[in-house]
């Protein structure tokens, strides 16, 4: 037999100490697993692998436990209470109990954890894994029991690591990093309060000073934040803490005692607002009195409001914009001033503290840090103004709330507009549309976290990365890899900005048409108070210019925009959200009067869009007003322009001017929003005072040049002028064709509303009007979940309307047979498609199931077949499901059984893990190409789960399979019964048990069906005995059974008959011995004896009818003392009995020669069974180490193999048995013998002639004559009485043996007949695994298209 593949075992069963370990039942072996062994070295003998280590002997006997003597253990679980009742699990859990080693070192053990003790050099700890009966190779069956763990106990074993053959990565100088990091970080601000090149030199010298230690200097710290730096340089902060606690109250106090109180009353009454922008206002201004701010604070509820209308001047910050009367009108009170100030002041005291600690200190810094001087100003910034957010933003907000009211009102008014209608064309159509919809909602929640910022310097990098993603704007990342919302193209990913095509190309307009999207999804609240924290409360960096000055810029445009000239879109939002809302509620009067306006409709609409316009104005200049002493001194002037030309204008325009962009019915371009793009006046700057006439008198409905928004003629006979874009684009465009095409915040299209609200009649209106949802359009019509109509169709289950979106595919001769297959495979972000939602449309499995993805895996693995077989609670779950397995199977290529290994999902689940059908199951098992054993990523096999789950129909289903594995384990070594949580499903898996076993002599089937642990450390086997009343009926009787009863069984019934052969139940190993973790194998394997017992003794040629034995089966409750009262009854019942009825055996050749034979012969079985059973143990232990290497090749725990063996180790008890039984005859032969003699003896002591004459003492030698006469009786009655034993023993010998020759026939004929059967079972489905797998290295690799069609 080859070495076992654990090197562990086969260095262990090589060397001596397998023979000095006897018994075998009094060592545990602590072996190592393979894994470990294999692929690790011990580095104290210069990494040695096991057979190469030089204490092989020690370091395997330190694996080997030595348990105590078993009769001292069993005295001492006597006295404790008897032999199952030694030790108390509950009590033994989390408490350490030493054992000792062979060679004379200790282990300790507690709950599932080893560690090594005395006489081990080092401390080490392993976990045990779990435990297995090993039968070594040799002709005696000595079973060991072996506790695998996790790694060994003696030596240092570290993993063999391979170096990757690369070059070694050139890494740059301290000094060259710091140079760098300076040089990228700029020049420092000219505001700064310290010298940033003499901070510079200090810490790059000083960390120029570490960078003689070369390669082995240690990694330099990571400092993100100056919070980071205090707390990786304590020294650094005991030395800053009094001054910054100075600086916090120094600036809570001076804001307290010296700030305004913001004002009260807003410039612009709510009274002059339109109607929609009032009642925004009035809650945006609740709902800020009650939160006091974005973050709440306490500092602003306690400041009063009051009226404050002084004008303060510019800070330093200002020189730009100096000398102008809008920058003078700036900050309109001084509290703004005074915050900015007091916070420059706290910025720079700060830093001024930091350039004041301990100078070695800063050189460890530089040295120990990558930080240069500017980095080190900008984390002070940043750490003082998050310090001080809580005082310093609430507050700002509280001043600017009127403006953000307003501005709040308006943005919410425009909730309902589509990004086609901002002034912009995206090539590629609709599908590219929503693609960049897509994208624009990731970046809307990236916007989003500006409401969560903590400090100035936050929302300016939120609000730049929003910037650049949308500059930058890219593909987003194929479907299913489940990352396209966390890879969004940024200004650091250059390379993959090159690689990838952008979705739409980028200019200024484009970005601030974007920007403006993003700000009206996102609907943050504080937008003017959050630009202004940005603009003027970051000292270090500058924000006027670079890319930061150029995203406040374009962000200040934005806002600007919404102020001023918003009007068209507000008109637009109007009118989608009318749309929307009349599709939503299926009125298809309004639809009509919108989608087919009459010239009647036209002049109302105009009517009706002109009233709003002008309310729309009113407010608008109004509110503009409150705006130019915020917003206008920015970003409108071109630089060359001298300050003192726009000192000249006034901040407000008259009532009675329009703007330009009020001149036209559709809305203005974005094209006026830089002052490149807009028209200039003579001194370049923007000319907001264009006049034009109020209302218009004269309206004719049938001009060609009409302002009706509606007019579709207008749209295309007016010229590119300021109010649209230059490719023809028009901002706020409400003309029927664009209104066709909107797509609400969902992405839901009309026809999708329609769907969604199952709206059928409305659904086939905007079906029959083919101009604008042609076929195309439908096929490609997806919402941001990525749903299709056909598949939301579905998923309502609501046949007509599923029906409407089919028929106008089927009936389109635009759409081929090959392209409504595709679109039925279109998946959602979810992975799932149509047909994966079949459960709420069977009906459409039969018309429709051959176009049907059968195969396709949804994020989850899962495949449409699998989805209707979750579906338990379908009215019509088996129809539905047998005709999807029928598709299913006809859609495959080769045409054969349905090859259930293509619809396992990511957890390992199989049809049969999820099929709550029996009919159902049994088709699967009958008819498909399946694993019956498929463990999913628990290790449950079908069975496993049908058990936890209380399946009673789906668990006799599959024990009628004999391919199910019954006594498969999963992670923790619990099989299918003991997975049970329910005494009812666990006593008819105990019934089925029983039932797939083959009856006995008298038809009745008995078997030790399961056994389990009790806590008082004791094992209670399960025996249940039934036959058949009906046949569709068992009578089944239960008993539970302890160790201890089976020995009182065995010992009385050999009490009543000493000549019969009886196997041996005694002197077996507990599986107790480490409480601990008691092993399962040894419970396992007691349960197979008790059962083989069981077995051989109802086939016994004496005992088979044994009042005693049935008792012991059959009844419940027994009473050990009265049947030993019984049995000690009758077996002086025996003996008296053949006294009486027994003559002596004067000839005891004869039986001397019969017991000679029947040895030879026993012997010889009992080497041949040995031998098979060697063989098969052999056999199995190959097989076991193939499953390392052949997940197909895998041994099932109830193999053919171990069953055989179990058979044949019965069959050897027994044979063991027959030889104790006929080694009695000899022995009451050599007590026949020796009784025999010595009458002899006494009769030839009594004819010796006496020296003693006669007359002399003759009453003496008369008594001794009669004694030796009376023991020479007793001698010869005992001799007869003992031949009659011996002749009652030959019968009783000779009637078993021949029984017995019988019976291991016929057991080894069945056990030969069911190795056989097995093996065939099981190679039959090592096959078909076989053929799985070379079916999935056939099958050629599908490679998705990373832009899947969707639709022609």
């Amino acid at each position: 037999m080859p070495y076992p593949l654990n090197p562990f075992l086969a260095a262990f069963f090589n060397s001596s100490l397998p023979t000095q370990c006897n018994p075998t039942s009094n060592h545990i072996l602590l072996v190592p697993t393979t894994e470990v062994l294999l692929t690790c070295r011990d580095a104290e003998f210069g990494n040695a692998a096991v057979a190469e280590l030089p204490n092989l002997d020690e370091f395997l006997a330190s694996h080997v436990i030595r348990m105590p003597n078993p009769r001292v253990a069993a005295a001492a679980a006597n006295a404790s209470g008897g032999k199952d009742g030694g030790v108390n699990l509950r009590e033994m859990r989390g408490k350490a109990k030493p054992y000792g080693t062979f060679n004379g070192r200790s282990v300790v053990i507690k709950d599932n954890l080893v560690y090594s003790n005395k006489g081990f050099k080092s401390l080490n700890h392993a976990t045990l894994i779990g435990d297995t009966i090993w039968y070594a190779d040799t002709l005696e069956p000595k079973p060991w029991l072996i506790y695998y763990i996790s790694r060994p106990l003696l030596g240092n074993w570290e993993p063999v690591t391979t170096t990757p053959a690369i070059l070694p990565r050139i890494i740059p100088s301290n000094t060259t990093v710091n140079a760098l990091a300076a040089t990228a970080a700029g020049e420092a601000s000219p505001r700064g309060p310290i010298q940033t090149q003499q901070q510079q030199s200090k810490i790059g010298s000083a960390s120029g000073t570490s960078d003689d230690s070369g390669p082995s200097t240690p990694r330099k710290k990571d400092i993100k934040s100056f919070h980071d730096l205090l707390n990786h340089f304590p020294v650094i902060a005991r030395q800053m803490q009094p001054g910054l606690d100075k600086i916090y109250r120094e600036f809570t106090s001076a804001f307290e005692q010296t700030l305004p109180l913001p004002p009260t009353a807003n410039h612009t009454p709510d009274s002059e607002l339109d109607e929609g922008s009032a009642a925004a206002a009035e809650s945006n201004r609740v709902e800020s009195a009650n939160s006091g701010g974005s973050n709440g604070s306490h500092v602003v509820l306690n400041v009063s409001v009051a009226t404050n209308g002084t004008d303060g001047q510019n800070g330093s910050n200002m020189s730009t914009y100096s000398g102008s009367q809008v920058s003078e009108e700036f900050y309109p009170d001084d509290d703004e001033h005074a915050m900015r100030t007091s916070l420059e002041t706290a910025v720079t005291t700060a830093i001024d503290i930091f350039q004041g600690v301990d100078k070695q200190q800063l050189s460890h810094l530089g040295a120990t840090t990558d930080l240069t001087g500017p980095l080190v100003e900008r984390l002070i910034e940043r750490y003082i103004s998050e310090n001080l957010h809580h005082i310093i933003f609430p507050h700002l907000s509280a001043l600017k709330r009127q403006e953000d009211l307003e501005l709040e009102a308006k943005i919410r008014q425009m909730d309902s507009i589509d990004l086609s209608q901002l002034g912009m064309d995206i090539d590629g159509g609709p599908r590219k549309k929503h693609e960049v919809t897509l994208a624009l909602g990731r970046v809307v929640e990236e916007f989003r976290k500006i409401a969560t910022a903590a400090c100035p310097q936050d929302m300016l990098s939120i609000l730049l990365a929003t910037v650049k993603s949308v500059s930058q704007l890219t593909s987003s990342p194929p479907k299913g890899d489940g990352s396209d919302t966390d890879k969004d193209a940024t200004g650091d990913d250059s390379n993959q900005a090159n690689a990838e095509k952008p979705l739409i190309m980028i200019n200024a307009d484009t970005l601030v048409s974007l920007l403006l999207y993003i700000i009206i999804r996102a609907q943050q609240r504080h937008l003017l108070a959050r630009f202004i924290y940005m603009r003027h409360f970051i000292f270090i960096d500058d924000v006027d210019g670079g890319e930061m000055g150029y995203a406040l810029s374009t962000f200040e445009a934005v806002l600007t925009y919404l102020i001023s000239d918003s009007s068209g879109l507000r008109r637009a939002s109007r009118r989608n959200k009318s749309l929307w809302e009349a599709t939503a509620k299926g009125d298809l009067d309004a639809i009509k009067a919108i989608m087919e306006p009459s010239p009647e409709d036209a002049v109302e609409a105009r009517d009706v869009d002109s009233d709003n316009g002008e309310e729309d104005s009113s407010s608008r200049r109004v509110s503009s007003g409150e705006w130019q002493s915020s917003l206008t001194s920015f970003g409108f002037s071109n630089s060359s322009a001298p300050s003192s030309s726009r000192s000249s204008r006034t901040s407000r325009r008259s009532s009675l001017v329009l703007s330009e962009s009020e001149a036209y019915s559709r809305g203005s371009g974005l094209g006026h929003v830089f002052p490149f793009q807009a028209d200039r006046g003579d001194n370049g700057t923007v000319d907001f005072s264009l006049h034009f006439p109020i209302k218009r008198t004269k309206r004719v409905a049938l001009d060609t040049r009409s302002m009706s928004s509606s007019s579709e003629i207008s749209y295309r006979s007016r010229a590119t002028s300021f109010g649209s874009n230059m490719d023809g684009s028009i901002a706020g465009d409400i003309s029927v064709e664009r209104l066709s095409k909107t797509h609400d915040s969902l992405g839901e299209s009309l026809l999708m509303m329609a769907v969604q609200n199952e709206r059928i009649e409305t659904l086939k209106y905007y079906l029959s009007l083919r101009a604008y949802f042609p076929v195309s359009f439908v096929l490609g019509d997806v919402n941001h979940e990525e749903t299709t109509l056909l598949s939301a169709a579905v998923q309502l289950g609501n046949k007509d309307l599923i029906m409407t979106v089919i028929n106008v595919l089927a009936d389109s001769d635009e759409v081929t047979p090959d392209q409504m297959a595709a679109y039925f495979s279109l998946q959602d972000i979810w992975g799932r498609s149509v047909a994966h939602y079949l459960f709420h449309a069977p009906f459409l499995i039969e018309s429709y199931g051959s176009m049907m993805p059968w195969r396709q895996r949804d994020k989850k693995g899962q495949t449409p077949l699998f989805a209707l077989c979750r579906s338990y609670d379908h009215e019509a779950y088996y129809e539905m499901v047998s005709e999807g397995i029928r598709v299913t199977t006809a859609t495959q290529s080769d045409s054969g059984r349905l090859h259930v290994s293509e619809h396992v999902d990511a957890r390992g689940n199989t049809l049969l893990h999820i099929v709550n059908h029996t009919q159902l199951a049994a088709r699967i098992l009958q008819l498909c190409d399946v694993d019956v054993n498929a463990v999913n990523d628990k290790m449950f096999t079908p069975l496993m789960v049908a058990s936890k789950y209380g399946r009673l129909p789906m668990v006799q289903t599959l024990f009628r399979d004999p391919r199910v594995d019954i006594g498969a384990k999963e992670l923790r070594g619990l099989t299918a019964v003991e997975l049970a949580k329910d005494d009812e499903v666990r006593n008819k898996i105990d019934d089925l048990t029983l039932l797939s076993m083959p009856s006995g002599p008298d038809i009745r089937t008995t078997s030790v069906v399961r056994s389990y642990f009790v806590e008082d450390a004791s094992v209670r086997f399960v025996v249940k005995s039934g036959h058949a009343v009906s046949p569709v009926s068992y009578a089944v009787t239960t008993c539970r059974r302890s160790q201890t009863d089976f020995e009182h069984l065995t010992r009385l019934l050999a009490l009543e008959n000493p000549a019969s052969w009886i196997p041996s139940v005694a002197g077996l190993r507990s599986p107790f011995q480490i409480p601990s973790k008691p092993s399962r194998a040894m419970l396992k394997d007691l349960q197979l004896r008790m059962d083989w017992f069981l077995r051989m003794m109802i086939m016994h040629p004496t005992f088979a009818q044994h009042e005693m034995l049935w008792e012991f089966i059959l009844v419940p409750d027994i009473q050990p003392d009265m049947m030993a009262q019984r049995s000690r009854l009758k077996a002086e019942t025996r003996a008296e009995k053949v006294r009486d009825e027994l003559e002596p055996l004067t000839d005891i050749r004869e039986v001397e020669q019969f017991v000679d034979h029947a040895r030879e012969l026993v012997r010889g079985v009992n080497h041949s069974t040995k031998s098979v059973m060697r063989r098969a143990n052999a056999v199995s232990i190959a097989s076991s180490a193939m499953e390392c290497y052949v997940r197909a090749l895998a041994i099932p725990q109830a193999n053919a193999h171990v069953q055989f063996r179990a058979a044949f180790l019965a069959i050897q008890s027994t044979v063991e048995a027959i030889l104790v039984a006929l080694g009695r005859p000899p022995r009451l032969i050599l007590q026949i013998q020796a009784a025999r003699k010595q009458a002899e003896r006494e009769y030839q002591s009594m004819n010796r002639s006496t020296r003693w004459p006669l007359g002399l003492l003759d009453d003496a030698r008369q008594r001794l004559k009669e004694e030796r006469e009376e023991r020479a009786r007793q001698s010869e009655a005992a001799s007869d009485d003992l031949s009659r034993e011996l002749r009652s023993s030959q019968q009783t010998v000779a009637a078993e043996l021949a029984g017995w020759q019988d019976m291991h026939e016929r057991i080894g004929r069945r056990a030969i007949r069911d190795l056989a059967r097995g093996m065939l079972v099981q190679e039959q489905d090592r096959l078909e695994a076989m053929k799985r797998a070379l079916r999935c290295v056939q099958q050629p690799v599908e490679v998705p298209s990373a832009t899947a069609s969707r639709g022609c």
